[in-house]
């Protein structure tokens, strides 16, 4: 009897002390009002007079800094026995808790972000909350809940209570259901702010990709499609990403949280936030062939993250500071080594064709070119949030740009044997979930996984600010530039804009007038009046001038009224201009084309890289 009695006090005692040494929220979504929701914690024991308690300043994968505390109202802390205690807020995010050791509960109301009424700080929809009342709850964790200075490593209940049509999507699986309450559990704050939630009547579908489950979660405001539709149509991508990743994925379950609306976006943007075992879609309500495509893209690189920073990531994202974040220098592994094998995995499995394929190439060597190139990428990727902010889009462009180069440089090192991928899945195993890189360790790391010759890439083309090899690189695939002529007409190779003035269409620029221009007369400043008989104005210069390139054929005429300032005099002087039309040869964009003939080491390196 007295040894029961002990056992049962040792193990009340230890209940006891884990439920002080957790933080236990709890949300209650029939009770939203006016696009709030009431957050309760019931705190951990805290041993300092002192506590801060605090909402995430950025978040992981957003690369912006968004301010979640502002969102926050009415917040107040009590003790056990109802009484509150002093509370200061002391910046946008952060609120300190006097008497903390007395701390048993801390309260406030949170409101959504795509409600924001400061459009300039909006918060990408992705990244962001909704909460709309019998309808739909999108439940970024990060919006509601926080952590407290120092204790972001302790396990986290979280108790959410819904109307009982609802069903709650999350990756989550430690989770217990009872009535109508979902309680999640976690080790961490990391593990619950990476855990987004959607709460809505339930449209969703799984699928068995090798041993992992896939959740497809849609809420679609018109309902113009549905979960099963778009499973369905990823199903391929999924299947081609686990054969890239060797045939399995790292990870139990996925779950694909897509929100469909007609409206336009808060932020301006559409598109997606990934998470470890997650995504979040926001985009707009469209056909169904567009709306999978598009799905199936962004996808095709948001699920990559599993890898890049699941596996692999730097200490700055294993331990991530909330507060005042400090970036990795390696943004090209995150997000261009991701944005790189979405378009491969496409090509080498099957669901893309070449010329696609190079097409993606090229556009983003063109669009990388809108973007300073004197700068190191280890400098870009550490000042993303501040100093180099403006340089940020380029992760996608040349950072993947960086791969791809990366990517072939190994496999003709190896003689075809050792590409990106066999180097991310060693980096994989090197690192893993719970061990972090330290930044500038990465390079010797990858360096002593490869080919010394790989150092010198890395200090030129990432670490410095030399242009990236890419003609060289693709040359070694049998893949060339090349520019095609085509005979084309115009009206003149002339820039038009709209006078503020006088609200006349003018010509603004003759730098690039054709043959044709030349021989009707163009003069900069001159203003259309008449058009191919037709008069011309802001509001139908797009039909007149589009009907114009559909109907025109070489040698009719063109006939065009101006109005022309001559310079000696200051007269206004309409001039007649007319000429008949020819077709003018101009160079097309550049191109990239396979190797008319390639010998066999630039076909047995093709086959390395694209299975081609």
């Amino acid at each position: 009897m007295k040894r029961s009695s002990i056992l049962f006090l040792i193990l009340f005692s230890s209940v006891l002390l884990f439920s002080q040494s957790e933080c236990k929220f709890s949300v209650d979504l029939t009770k939203c009002r006016n696009d709030k929701l009431f957050i309760e914690l019931i705190t951990p024991r805290i041993s300092t007079e002192n506590a801060l308690y605090r909402l995430p300043k950025i978040v992981p994968g957003t690369y912006e800094i968004y301010d979640f505390g502002r969102f926050v109202s009415s917040f107040y802390a009590t003790d056990s026995l109802g009484n509150e205690l002093e509370v200061n807020r002391i910046d946008k995010n952060s609120w300190s808790i006097t008497q903390a050791k007395k701390l048993y509960k801390i309260a406030y109301y949170i409101n959504d972000t795509w409600d924001d009424a400061n459009k300039d700080s909006a918060v990408f929809e992705p990244a962001g909350s909704n909460f709309e009342a019998g309808k739909n709850f999108m439940l970024n964790t990060h919006c509601l809940f926080g952590f407290f200075e120092g204790m972001t490593h302790l396990p986290y209940r979280v108790s959410i209570t819904h109307p009982a049509n609802f069903y709650g999507t999350c990756s989550l699986t430690n989770v217990v259901y009872k009535d109508n309450t979902d309680v999640y559990y976690t080790s961490n704050y990391m593990q619950l702010q990476d855990a987004p939630m959607m709460y809505n009547v339930p449209d969703t579908t799984t699928l068995m990709i090798g041993e992992t489950e896939i959740l497809v979660s849609l809420y679609s405001i018109n309902k113009i499609t549905n979960s099963k539709f778009i499973a369905e149509n990823i199903k391929e991508i999924l299947t081609a990403q686990k054969e890239y990743l060797g045939g399995s994925f790292p990870i139990k379950k996925y779950a694909y949280i897509i929100y469909l609306t007609p409206e336009k976006s808060l932020s301006g943007s559409n598109g997606a936030l990934e998470h470890s075992y997650s995504s979040v879609y926001f985009l707009p309500e469209m056909e169904e062939e567009y709306l999978t495509q598009t799905i199936k893209d962004i996808s095709a690189h948001e699920f990559f993250h599993i890898v890049t920073p699941l596996s692999i990531h730097a200490e700055q994202i294993g331990d991530f500071d909330y507060t005042n974040p400090q970036m990795s220098e390696h943004l090209w592994l995150y997000e261009g080594t991701t944005e790189y094998a979405a378009g491969l995995v496409q090509i080498k499995y099957g669901n893309m064709s070449i010329s696609d394929y190079l097409k993606l190439i090229n556009k983003k060597i063109e669009y990388s070119t809108s973007y300073i190139d004197s700068i190191a990428f280890t400098n870009i990727s550490k000042g993303c949030l501040d100093k180099y902010k403006d340089q940020f889009g380029n992760v996608y462009q040349k950072g993947a740009l960086i791969a791809l180069c990366l990517d072939i440089r190994l496999l003709s090192l190896s003689n075809g044997k050792y590409g990106l991928q066999s180097l991310i899945k060693d980096l994989s195993k090197t690192y893993g979930k719970e061990k972090s890189f330290k930044d500038d360790e990465l390079i010797d790391q990858i360096v002593k996984l490869t080919f010394p010759e790989v150092a010198d890439f890395f200090k030129k083309y990432v670490a410095g600010s030399q242009p990236l090899p890419i003609k060289e690189m693709l040359s070694l695939v049998g893949v060339e530039p090349t520019i095609n002529l085509k005979r084309e007409i115009t009206f003149g190779g002339v820039a038009i804009a709209i006078n503020p003035l006088n609200n006349r269409i003018m010509i603004v620029d003759t730098s690039k007038i054709d043959s044709f221009g030349k021989s009707l007369g163009y003069k900069k400043g001159d203003e259309f009046l008449k058009f191919n008989g037709q008069k011309i104005s802001p509001k139908n210069v797009q039909n007149v001038i589009g009907n114009y390139f559909l109907l025109a054929k070489e040698n009719d005429l063109l006939k065009i009224t101006v109005l022309r300032k001559n310079h000696v005099t200051g007269k206004i002087n309409k001039i007649k201009l007319k000429a008949s039309i020819i077709a003018v040869t101009t160079p097309s964009k550049k191109q990239l084309v396979l190797t008319e003939n390639p010998t066999s080491t630039q076909l047995k390196l093709r086959n390395a890289w694209i299975n081609k």
